[in-house]
């Protein structure tokens, strides 16, 4: 097992918001081990390996405009 980072950690290293990681986490796409009810740690390898798998999805979003 690798580093055990916290969310803020996750957020500070990927450079996204700490809501982002926790949606992540909410909708079981990121990789997490969980402590207690409310804390998570990831795994700093773990994290690596699930972004590298994901360093070439395109992500649309649909077109707002009325």
């Amino acid at each position: 097992m690798g580093e055990i980072l916290r969310r803020k950690d996750v957020a500070e290293i990927y450079k996204m918001p700490v809501r982002t990681v926790d949606y992540l986490v909410q909708t079981g796409q990121i990789p997490f081990s969980r402590l207690g009810k409310r804390s998570v740690r990831f795994d700093k390898n773990r994290l690596r390996e699930w972004f590298a798998e994901r360093e070439n999805v395109e992500y649309r979003h649909k077109n707002r405009a009325a």
